[in-house]
């Protein structure tokens, strides 16, 4: 079973790589009472400043798309609030795995997004971003800064991220694309696979495909 991208293939690869960079890479220093400005400027100005820094490097990143794993580990993943998603993610079944399931999963979950988004990232090239608003989350320190990319071969494609403060910082958490939540995909899929091999097989699953490089 290959967990890459669940019900997102509709959707092209520069839009996913704009997804990946915010879902993986959304960060700030919050205020003591951080604001939807915030929120906005920071979509908004992470977007702008890492497709850049892809255009200037854009012949040697498409002849090797691996060579953004580093970049993407290094500088981005950091500030993904992974455990809130691994506890979304896992959904019912967080509470019944171990402290080390969850931390194994987690490692591997992270690896598997990473690997996923690198591709779709080399692929930037005229896409551009713009926030058209902000609206409360599902809890009170959440909030949901709404977007739309254009210049890609589907037209407008509205996109919307989850945010929550984390020790002071903006993290973002879950992405949702044109209505549909990666997290909830992935949910759904992993539910399926831990009702057949339970928690340690869908842990197997996720180390042998990302150790295969699959995308």
């Amino acid at each position: 079973m290959n967990f890459a991208l669940p019900l997102f293939r509709r959707v092209s690869w520069p839009v996913l790589g704009l997804v990946g960079l915010l879902l993986t890479g959304l960060s700030v220093t919050a205020r003591a009472e951080p604001t939807a400005a915030d929120a906005r400027h920071l979509v908004e100005s992470t977007a702008k400043a890492v497709i850049a820094e892809i255009r200037a490097n854009q012949a040697a990143v498409k002849a090797d798309p691996e060579a953004l794993l580093d970049t993407v580990d290094r500088l981005l993943l950091p500030h993904v609030d992974s455990e809130r998603m691994t506890r979304l993610v896992l959904g019912r079944y967080y509470r019944q795995a171990t402290a080390a399931q969850r931390a194994q999963f987690n490692k591997e979950f992270q690896r598997l997004l990473v690997r996923t988004y690198a591709g779709p990232l080399s692929e930037l090239g005229n896409q551009e971003i713009e926030i058209v608003g902000t609206k409360p989350g599902g809890a009170d320190d959440e909030l949901v800064v709404e977007s739309e990319i254009s210049g890609g071969d589907l037209g407008i494609v509205p996109v919307a991220y989850r945010m929550a403060p984390v020790d002071g910082e903006w993290k973002s958490y879950d992405v949702v694309v044109d209505g549909i939540s990666l997290v909830n995909n992935y949910r759904g899929s992993f539910a399926q696979k831990i009702q057949r091999d339970g928690i340690d097989g869908l842990i197997q699953t996720l180390q042998e495909q990302n150790e295969n490089g699959r995308h």
